[in-house]
């Protein structure tokens, strides 16, 4: 496990991992490109989600659009499939970490990120289904030959601080349904859609 992947101390936990191995280095290197371009987009990261995908924009401090490459303290607004957040239909999180690193044999971009308030509204409780000790933690990943993607959500707990007996409810279906059956097969799908060549 990469040392940047927070250690679990409660609630669920999920991997996903996906990889392609090339037959020479510049190959590699060159589908790198494409998968780095691809995951610094977060606002097509829908794309590549699989079924009963999820929607991310990237949002600025103030939680406007952003089109840019992402930043740490910039937002990704969620839209979670089925059961939106009663506040405003969206769920929030925070970039808190984004690290890169590029050598000659292995090339890397890290980010993690963790449930936040919305940046558009005065009041400062968190507004996802998970807690505020959950993240979730992207890595793509060139070592030789090998592309990969991966995705660890750590400390998934639900978020019991929302103000209405709906948004509790809410909260523990969305954050159980994602820990106990969707979150490992939704970003499966994502790491396998991140990695996969342009002709599949």
């Amino acid at each position: 496990m990469d040392p940047k992947i927070p250690h679990q101390f409660k609630g669920a936990q999920t991997d996903a991992y996906s990889e392609i191995i090339f037959d020479d280095e510049a190959a590699a290197i060159q589908h790198f490109q494409t998968v780095r371009k691809r995951f610094l987009d977060i606002n097509s990261w829908e794309f590549f989600a699989g079924e009963e995908k999820a929607e991310f924009s990237l949002r600025d401090e103030n939680g406007e659009l952003s089109l840019e490459e992402p930043r740490m303290k910039q937002y990704i607004k969620i839209k979670v499939p089925l059961l939106h957040n009663s506040d405003d239909g969206y769920d929030w999180v925070q970039i808190e970490e984004i690290e890169e690193e590029n050598t000659p044999q292995k090339e890397s971009v890290f980010i993690k990120v963790r449930p936040s308030q919305n940046p558009q509204k005065a009041e400062n409780d968190t507004k996802h289904f998970l807690d505020s000790d959950a993240t979730s933690n992207f890595l793509i990943k060139r070592e030789g030959t090998k592309v990969s993607a991966e995705v660890h959500a750590r400390n998934e707990s639900p978020n019991t601080d929302d103000h209405t007996l709906f948004e509790q409810i809410r909260d523990k279906i969305v954050a159980l349904g994602g820990m106990l059956l969707g979150s490992k097969i939704q970003w499966e799908g994502f790491t396998d859609g991140l990695i996969k060549l342009d002709d599949e």
